[in-house]
């Protein structure tokens, strides 16, 4: 076996390190080489020495090519060997694409139109902040103190409210669904009916922070309900 192997070995050499020519040459099919390869060290070394020395003879050609002028070979080098220098046609990868989401925070809220003129944001909780001073001094309640939790109640009353327009429209999505790569439909609440959640708590915990909105057991009056004062203030910047 010995012998055999050795025989290979020269086959391989005369047949610039083709396997399979080796193989036939040597009268063994190429499972038998490999097993070879694999058991024996010192035969695989062989192998290896031969596969080097081709490289080693192909490389020596080429540079007599490049030696010569020849383009393509000048190029292939540059290519291979020059590439930490940027000789490559390779296109750096683009960044995945990112689908922008859409912005439900309070600042993308838009303003709603009133006989086709639209009140702008900032006037709409500038009447809010006057409204509730009216009431509160209307109540003996109002004091220069409450004026920073004003501005946070009327901020909160107005981003509530445009919410609320876009929600109750007849082409809002209560639920948004979903394809996956599977196909199955997944089902998820629209973040807008979320955020309107937050929204109406905040409003009542800010009323409440002003003695306006008092809980249900502590009511007097129908008039201090929550949706009540809400329909007022609709009403009063209308």
């Amino acid at each position: 076996m010995e012998d055999r192997k050795q025989r290979f070995i020269e086959n391989l050499k005369a047949t610039s390190g083709i396997i399979c020519l080796a193989c036939a040459n040597t009268g063994i099919n190429r499972s038998t080489y490999y097993r070879w390869k694999e058991a024996d060290a010192e035969f695989r070394e062989q192998v290896e020495e031969v596969m080097e020395a081709q490289v080693d003879f192909v490389e020596s050609k080429l540079l007599s090519a490049i030696k010569g002028g020849d383009t393509t070979a000048i190029i292939f080098y540059l290519k291979t060997k020059g590439r930490s220098r940027g000789y490559s046609e390779k296109i750096p990868p683009m960044p995945p694409k990112v689908e922008a989401k859409p912005d439900v925070s309070l600042q993308a809220l838009p303003g709603p139109e009133h006989d086709g003129t639209k009140i702008t944001t900032a006037k709409r909780i500038r009447n809010k902040k006057n409204y509730i001073v009216k009431i509160l001094k209307k109540q003996g309640k109002y004091t220069a103190e409450l004026s920073m939790q004003v501005d946070i109640a009327a901020q909160l009353l107005v981003r509530t409210q445009i919410l609320a327009d876009e929600i109750f429209d007849d082409n809002h999505k209560v639920v948004n669904v979903e394809i996956s790569r599977e196909g199955n439909e997944r089902e998820s609440i629209s973040p807008k009916e979320k955020l309107y959640m937050e929204l109406l708590q905040q409003s009542q915990s800010a009323l409440k922070a002003l003695g306006m909105n008092t809980d249900a057991k502590e009511r007097k009056t129908d008039n201090d309900s929550f949706s009540d004062f809400m329909q007022e203030f609709k009403e009063e910047s209308e």
